[in-house]
């Protein structure tokens, strides 16, 4: 707390003891952090990168969350799994519209707190398509999501089984063989999935050899440390990308769906660039609970004001020269120039243009999208997803 007081005194000529700084630390400072948190993404400025991106949709969510471990003494505030894992650690749920260029939400939980449980307080809204990872997944919220005339892409459930219509069990190695046979890369047919036979379609990718013996080995590993052996149904199922969704196949085409599922890797590269940039939020040293709150969102805002920063300038230079910012290049870089954030927070309207100029200058030197060999790159897939038929 002395440093506290003493930045106070030097920087604000404000004389506070360092026990009336700690005493600050109270539930209302930890609400009131909370509240930054939530008007920071209530009045974030929509950043659309290219409005024809997946036109029929008023919105394109994609949904992720993260794992941090903390010290053992935060157990009781933030009980983790134990075991392997830290006794204490937090859940941060963040979800992203990559249409309108804005983030959605970004709670704070127990690390017990699980992504199905998640999806129990989120409210659906119609027309909109949301992109998910398997923790999201349960028959309950893809039925809200349809009743809601809400749209998703998912992966199917290693353990769920499909029937055709008539409530025939579908069997997979049948269709890979045909799938093989006739060089069918992709398949779309409409399924009832699980107990509940929940109405949905079924996409099915053929993966390639290589990826199929990776695939194979991990699983391998994994029997072999749990003592549980790979079935001949899971084997095939091993060959395939096994999508969920309830999209219009006119609008999205079966050769599409998978490809639109790896938008989640622009959520995952955004907890990879705060990890990578060094805002070590699993390092805050033994506090009581509510300074690592104020810690916390403190942190929180500076991640999500470095990230719409890098959304705006990243917009304006795409609409430049159709060049993509790296989300975690931008957000590192942000990082190490701290003091700039920290200008914005009171500077005048002139000052946040001056600031925000000097930041897009150093953004355009060594900042855009490395494409990668082998792989299809985050511009080329934007760029698949872009309405070129009108003009706009």
């Amino acid at each position: 707390m002395l440093n506290h007081s003493s930045e106070l005194q030097t920087e604000h000529s404000t004389q506070v003891t360092p026990q009336a700084v700690d005493d600050r630390f109270n539930d209302y400072a930890v609400k009131f952090m909370r509240q930054l948190v939530n008007e920071l993404f209530s009045r974030q400025v929509s950043a659309p990168v290219d409005p024809s991106f997946l036109k029929r949709y008023d919105c394109v969510r994609v949904w992720d969350s993260t794992k941090v471990e903390l010290p053992s003494f935060m157990q009781d505030d933030f009980p983790g799994f134990g075991g392997s894992a830290s006794s204490a650690g937090i859940s941060i749920q963040y979800r992203y519209d990559l249409k309108n260029g804005v983030g959605c939400s970004m709670d704070v939980y127990p690390a017990i707190y699980s992504d199905a449980r998640y999806t129990e307080e989120v409210i659906i809204d119609e027309n909109c398509l949301e992109v998910f990872d398997l923790g999201y997944v349960s028959h309950d919220f893809l039925k809200r999501l349809q009743d809601g005339k809400s749209h998703y892409v998912c992966r199917l459930h290693s353990q769920a089984n499909v029937y055709d219509l008539d409530e025939n069990e579908i069997n997979l190695k049948k269709i890979y063989r045909w799938m093989r046979l006739y060089r069918i890369p992709v398949y779309r047919k409409d399924v009832l999935v699980g107990e509940k036979r929940l109405p949905s379609q079924l996409v099915i990718n053929l993966v390639d050899e290589q990826t199929y013996q990776k695939r194979l080995a991990k699983a391998k590993k994994e029997s072999h440390k749990k003592g549980w052996q790979a079935s001949d149904e899971f084997k095939v199922r091993m060959r395939m990308n096994l999508m969920l969704t309830n999209t219009d196949p006119e609008e999205i085409p079966a050769s599409q769906v998978y490809l639109l599922y790896k938008f989640r890797w622009q959520i995952e590269l955004f907890f990879k660039s705060w990890k990578s940039a060094g805002w070590n939020i699993d390092k805050i040293k033994k506090v009581k609970y509510e300074r690592y709150m104020c810690v916390l969102y403190a942190k929180l805002l500076l991640i999500i004001l470095s990230d719409q920063i890098h959304r705006s300038i990243a917009r304006e230079r795409y609409q430049e020269d159709k060049k993509l910012l790296s989300a975690e290049k931008c957000v590192k870089t942000l990082r190490l120039q701290i003091n700039l954030l920290r200008k914005l927070i009171n500077a005048s309207a002139h000052k946040i243009y001056e600031i925000l100029d000097k930041i897009s200058k150093v953004f355009s030197r060594g900042h855009v999208v490395s494409q990668r060999k082998k792989r299809v790159n985050y511009p080329e897939l934007f760029d698949l997803f872009i309405c070129k038929t009108e003009e706009l």
